[in-house]
């Protein structure tokens, strides 16, 4: 990996804050995603309830890497 070029400048404090929010919306949504699968599952049958509910945490975690991987790519390691 090479180092940004100086011309490139340091990155504001608005550039820092909007990645830090969006990594942490998608971390709030991730955690978001099972609450929501156990409300909305309440009343299916048992079966299809615990197939979505399990369902529900790889999401969670998907959600989780999907967000640090926009904030890393376009905010990190960005020029």
């Amino acid at each position: 990996m090479r180092q940004c070029p100086p011309e490139f400048g340091e990155k504001s404090n608005a550039f820092w804050l909007l990645g830090w929010t969006i990594f942490g919306l998608f971390v709030i949504t991730g955690i978001l995603l099972p609450v929501l699968m156990f409300r909305a599952t309440r009343q299916a049958p048992r079966l299809l309830r615990w197939w979505l509910r399990l369902a529900s945490f790889p999401a969670m975690v998907a959600m989780w890497i999907l967000g640090f991987g926009i904030f890393l790519g376009e905010f990190v390691l960005s020029c």
